[in-house]
């Protein structure tokens, strides 16, 4: 891909982070230092993850890895293929602004060379991934769409129909869930993501929220933190639902908009899944219930141990936990055993004491200017042409 090509790219993705920003705002916790430990990450993964995707591409092409990917239940889906330019592209604005003195020419030419190829990996894995051709769900109108005709058949084949109420418990459940691994992450949505909206009739979509890497004390550990007393039913959990006379939108971090907001009483089907072995099975939805009490207590386990750590140490555990979301490609070529999953020490020392002291980036001055001048500076710097 050449540069002009590139740089197209670079400001589709800038205008769609900065979209996503001016809905969500910067990130606020009570209890993790969330934009320091998200800072420290990306510029962690500016140095070290063209390393490790030229090992993940070199062993499956994007375009196999999107085909295998379109499936319930993968852990490579519209969030986690954002991961590969959002964070990098963060790292990147960091090091441009602060050591080049917001000149992208004086950026290391080989590394001007490695985000041109990881930028042409994304983009072939997002091209193919989404139905639409499109490689964000932002230049897919809104819609995030992998999942292919049989799948939704066999969605369509195991809805149960639900009464309003139902649907206020399984929404309330969800959300005990949501919490849990919102925790676990670090106060990150990277274990879950929502598809959809299917069109299932004139009035009639289908949507799904997909849960990922919950604790069910089977299998590796996904973070160090992770092994609660309390373990989950299953690691995997989704709940699909079809709902009428409403409207969808999406974003590329994996999140759903749904008008009207209180949708219970327009939802006809719900049909909930999880995996075992390598195969999807069906849950009976008052196999739920479950869900929620044990994700409430693994919550309760996680939030106990936190509130004893330092800034520090909730600062370096949150950029270990962004760091790890590439582990969803590792894991899937064998390599994720040969992968160093710590922040490395260089990037420690050079940033950690100024976060301790500092609670944004200096570069973070970039997400706030006026459009006019984003149109020829993008917040993610262009390459020099």
């Amino acid at each position: 891909m050449d540069t002009p090509n590139t740089n197209r790219l670079i400001k589709h993705i800038s205008d769609t982070f900065s979209d996503i920003l001016a809905e969500r705002g910067l990130l606020e916790s009570e209890i993790f230092p969330t934009n320091e430990y998200i800072s420290v990450s990306c510029y962690h993964t500016y140095y070290h993850l063209y390393d490790v995707m030229k090992e993940v591409w070199s062993r499956i092409s994007p375009e196999e890895l999107a085909k295998q990917s379109k499936t319930l239940l993968s852990e490579i889906h519209a969030l986690s293929i954002t991961y590969l330019w959002l964070y990098y592209s963060l790292g990147r604005m960091g090091i441009v602004f602060e050591k080049c003195n917001s000149a992208p020419e004086k950026e290391a030419e080989e590394k001007q060379n490695q985000w041109k190829w990881m930028l042409e990996q994304w983009y072939r894995l997002g091209s193919n991934y989404f139905n639409t051709g499109k490689p964000t769900v932002a230049m897919s109108s809104g819609m995030n769409l992998a999942f292919e005709n049989d799948t939704l058949s066999w969605l369509q084949d195991n809805l149960q129909p639900v009464d309003s109420e139902q649907v206020r418990q399984i929404r309330r459940i969800m959300g005990q869930v949501e919490l849990y691994a919102f925790m676990d992450e670090c106060e990150a949505r990277a274990k879950l993501v929502d598809h959809g909206p299917y069109r299932i009739s004139d009035d009639e979509i289908l949507v799904s929220t997909e849960f990922t890497r919950l604790h069910d004390g089977r299998g590796d550990l996904w973070l160090p933190w992770s092994d609660t007393e309390t373990k989950l039913p299953s690691s995997k959990l989704g709940i699909a639902m079809t709902i009428r006379n409403v409207s969808a939108t999406f974003n590329d971090i994996g999140t759903m908009t749904i008008e009207p907001g209180d949708y219970s009483s327009l939802v006809t089907g719900v049909a909930a899944y999880t995996e075992r072995g390598s195969k999807i099975v069906p849950l009976g939805l008052d196999e739920l219930p479950s869900y929620a009490e044990t994700a409430e207590a693994a919550l309760s386990e996680l939030y106990i141990k936190f509130a004893d750590w330092d800034k520090k140490k909730l600062m370096l555990a949150g950029a270990v936990a962004y760091w790890r979301g590439f582990a969803r490609y590792t894991d899937r070529v064998g390599i994720t055993d040969k992968i160093d999953w710590g922040i490395s020490p260089s990037v420690i020392d050079e940033y950690v004491p100024f976060f301790m002291e500092n609670d944004a980036d200096p570069a973070f001055i970039r997400f706030g200017r006026f459009d006019d001048e984003m149109e020829e500076d993008p917040t993610l710097y262009l390459l020099p042409e």
